[in-house]
């Protein structure tokens, strides 16, 4: 009774000794040796001891070795399922023992918080673009400031003669009056007259065209400065008898002709800039 009491003990958890002495017997009751076996299988002797002797750690990984248990089993021709159970118990001891895991549960707000945190970053990224537009377009509305130029020192007032129709803006905040177009003289053929105020008889002629808005200071010869903020489209024409001197607060926004020829691109647009007409080493050349 105590015997078979026992033998199911034995089945559930076998050692490795009463496993191995029963695969070498039953293998030698059918009159087989390792070699027979390895013969029949092909299964290295170094694996086919490994399995008979229940020393599965010197089998090579789980995929090879239960192909050779089964061919061990087949050889000898015992049941193979008991030899793989025994085998895998061994893989079971082998794994680390399992840690449980907690399972954070999102939060019961978790569907509604995180729409409301796409929206909220969608209105901030939309205001942002909107403070933008607006600094950029008030910017491009206000003429960049001109930078104080150096008056050319001109004689009292009392001796300068007035400038011929010119806009003369105060140096000040106010606005600047719309300047109006002033047009020389033309004969029958359509040519320009130039009135001859000089010693000599010849007179510079200069036409400012406006594409964009742009401030400018204009002095002609050593007369008083004077100032003028020509808006897109609008046009002047000054005449001097020795030079102009010009202070301009955009330079890609105005075009100017120079007795009678195009001067090109001046600058870039915004671009503050100081020149003189003509320039001193052709003076009082003929244009």
């Amino acid at each position: 009774m105590d015997e078979k009491k026992q033998i199911p003990a034995a089945e559930e958890a076998p050692h490795p000794q009463e496993n191995v002495q029963d695969l070498k017997t039953l293998r030698e009751a059918r009159g087989l040796s390792l070699q027979n076996v390895f013969e029949m299988t092909r299964v290295s002797l170094v694996n086919l001891t490994a399995v008979e002797q229940g020393d599965f750690n010197h089998l090579p990984p789980p995929i090879y070795a239960r192909n050779f248990i089964r061919k061990y089993a087949r050889a000898v021709g015992i049941d193979e399922k008991p030899i793989l159970d025994h085998y895998e118990k061994h893989l079971d001891r082998l794994k680390p023992p399992k840690e449980e895991t907690t399972v954070r549960k999102p939060w019961p707000e978790a569907d509604r918080r995180y729409p409301f945190l796409f929206m909220s970053l969608a209105a901030v990224i939309v205001a942002g673009i909107l403070v933008s537009a607006i600094f950029l377009y008030d910017q491009a509305e206000k003429p960049p400031s001109p930078t104080p130029a150096v008056d050319v020192e001109s004689p009292p007032a009392s001796v300068a003669p007035a400038p011929e129709n010119p806009i003369a803006v105060p140096a000040s905040p106010e606005p600047v009056t719309k300047p109006v177009s002033a047009k020389p003289p033309q004969d029958p053929s359509g040519k320009a007259i130039l009135p001859n105020d000089s010693a000599t008889g010849k007179m510079y002629h200069l036409v400012f065209d406006a594409r964009e808005l742009t401030w400018i200071r204009i002095t002609e010869d050593r007369n008083p400065s004077y100032q003028v903020l020509l808006k897109p489209g609008e046009r002047i024409e000054r005449m001097a008898s020795d030079f102009f001197q010009l202070d301009i607060g955009n330079a890609g926004g105005l075009n100017l002709t120079f007795q009678g020829k195009p001067l090109g691109s001046l600058g870039k647009q915004g671009q503050i800039i100081h020149m003189r007409l003509p320039e001193k080493g052709s003076e009082r050349k003929s244009p």
